[in-house]
């Protein structure tokens, strides 16, 4: 899988930035929310532009909020101060600070197979302080195998044409996503998306192996939880 994060950096937010903010409200954001007393220390893993560190330092500024993300240039489009930035791999990072809260929002944590998800949550283990709170939201299975088995789409903003097509690789247990981006009719580049899923039980029992408890499961858009809606959103307790 090739994921050039370079190139989507400078569209990212023309066609991703309302949806991943409305997200980042509905989801980590209102849980966030209802734990944070008041100043606390926050690692957004998969930052991308920092979509998430604005979202909620507008909603509680007594956030100090640090980015960690694989591609510099998603971060510097994104404007994230140089002192706020980390790059690195999400499944496999070490940071010599302690966090409060460690968040990954807009289905970012799908983008990791089993093993660097459980690598992850060992990193996010260490990264916390005794007591904090791993909070993230999640795409259902449902909505990659179902929602996204066969489904193709274009979208268009400011002259550039932006193609999706999803595919659901039963026989992988994935989800692919080729996206192209057009511009008067000349192709300016095309990167391939890999997201996978796994079931709660299974996520939480390998959460409870590095000491994070699950505290709740909902669905992003009410506090009740169902397994075939499209998104979930976690809050963990390091213990």
């Amino acid at each position: 899988m090739t994921i050039a994060y370079a190139q989507w950096a400078d569209t990212y937010e023309l066609f991703e930035g309302e949806t991943a903010q409305d997200t980042w409200r509905q989801g980590i954001a209102a849980d966030l929310a209802k734990l944070a007393g008041g100043p606390a220390t926050v690692l957004d893993l998969g930052a991308g532009t920092g979509v998430g560190a604005r979202v909620l330092t507008e909603l509680l500024p007594a956030l100090q909020v640090t980015s960690l993300d694989r591609s510099p240039e998603m971060l510097d489009r994104g404007k994230v101060p140089k002192e706020r930035q980390l790059v690195g791999d999400m499944a496999d990072f070490r940071t010599d600070s302690v966090y409060d809260f460690v968040v990954s929002g807009f289905d970012a944590l799908n983008y990791l197979p089993p093993q660097a998800l459980a690598s992850c949550l060992s990193c996010v283990a260490d990264a916390l302080r005794p007591g904090g709170h791993l909070i993230f939201d999640y795409s259902s299975r449902k909505v990659l195998s179902s929602d996204w088995r066969a489904l193709a789409y274009e979208q268009e903003k400011d002259g550039y044409r932006l193609h999706r097509r999803h595919h659901y690789e039963a026989a992988f247990d994935r989800s692919r996503t080729v996206l192209t981006l057009r511009r008067d009719g000349q192709t300016l580049w095309r990167e391939t998306h890999v997201q996978y899923v796994m079931d709660p039980f299974t996520l939480e029992e390998i959460a409870r192996g590095h000491g994070l408890q699950t505290l709740s499961v909902r669905n992003i858009d009410s506090d009740t939880y169902s397994p075939q809606h499209t998104t979930h959103v976690y809050v963990l307790r390091k213990d």
